[in-house]
């Protein structure tokens, strides 16, 4: 896990495996993770138990809270403590946490999220040290991250959600993994049974962007008209033509990795360290290619390459004839 700028590197488990513990720490800007780690370990508590539950807002605690807090009930409660804003904590709450962390009081779990900065550095490395269990919410920036994070969505749920479906849901919203969590919730409560691409573009396809994935794809599979005119959508709403031409790089070297093994998607995913997802795909993408005809592509979009980053007046011409070229070198 990627620490939190101005802290110490270390692991952290996933809020999907969060459970109450003496000392809880959330780490990382992603609001929605923070928050569903919050809800998860507030809910195991409450099903096992009544529940003392405390809120503090770290950058307006006042000395003393957190001890009032955490000190034994007459009804001997579970007692959970929720703190955020702890990259905005004042000098009172550092004070208070870095005494609690010598000694957590029994029968209570105490949460905080941290989003990161260099605040709070000190009571970090203290809680790290007295044992916390840390939490990632670091934002998932990577597509494959946020495509587990719509499947395990609707793996948790019991529905099942096609490859293609989970691609074209993360095209529409990825951008926002609030707006991401918030279309699973209505899809799983809008429809019934396996939910597949049709279903997702009837209700997210008019917020698809053109992107370079959408080019790519197409003119991987040799459909120059959709590459096409996708690609002409993209760069007429503003798209940049550099990062289109990078994920056609990144399409044929994959492609070129996987043609001609007979291997499952699963153990070459192992090999080259790609998601099972992706080799499937570039698998059946491979079925349109040749070698020559790889190599040859190659050669071209790392030619387009240069061109949109300088080399030619046009990049626009230089990418429409990139992705022309591969969709007509693909087999069909």
């Amino acid at each position: 896990m990627a620490a939190a700028r101005g802290t110490t590197k270390s692991a952290g488990i996933s809020w999907r495996d969060v459970s109450p513990a003496a000392i809880i720490l959330l780490q990382g800007s992603e609001d929605l993770l923070a928050s569903r780690s919050f809800e998860k370990v507030r809910a195991t508590l409450r099903a096992g138990a009544e529940v003392e539950l405390t809120r503090f807002e770290a950058n307006s605690y006042e000395r003393g809270e957190l001890l009032l807090a955490s000190s034994p009930s007459l009804f001997s409660e579970t007692k959970l403590i929720e703190v955020r804003q702890l990259a905005n904590m004042n000098e009172d709450f550092l004070g208070d946490a870095l005494e609690y962390a010598k000694a957590p009081a029994p029968d209570t779990t105490l949460i905080m999220h941290h989003g990161g900065g260099v605040r709070g550095k000190k009571l970090l490395d203290a809680l790290k040290a007295a044992g916390a269990v840390l939490v990632d919410c670091q934002p998932l920036k990577k597509d494959a991250e946020k495509i587990d994070f719509v499947t395990q969505e609707f793996k948790a749920a019991k529905r099942r959600l096609s490859p293609e479906a989970a691609r074209a849901l993360v095209a529409a919203l990825g951008s926002d993994l609030s707006e991401l969590s918030a279309a699973c919730s209505q899809l799983l409560q809008d429809t019934i049974g396996a939910i597949d691409q049709d279903v997702v573009d009837k209700y997210y396809g008019g917020r698809v962007e053109a992107t370079g994935f959408k080019v790519a794809d197409a003119a991987m599979m040799g459909r120059a008209d959709v590459a096409l005119s996708t690609l002409r959508h993209a760069l007429a709403t503003g798209t940049d033509p550099v990062p289109i031409v990078a994920t056609l790089a990144m399409k044929l070297r994959q492609v070129a990795k996987v043609a001609g093994v007979r291997k499952s998607a699963g153990q070459l995913a192992s090999e080259l360290g790609m998601p099972p997802w992706q080799v499937q795909q570039a698998q059946e993408q491979a079925r349109y290619w040749s070698a020559d005809d790889l190599g040859r592509c190659i050669r071209l979009v790392a030619e387009a390459d240069a061109q949109v980053k300088g080399a030619s007046r046009d990049p626009e011409y230089a990418v429409e004839r990139a992705v022309t070229q591969i969709a007509l070198a693909a087999r069909r």
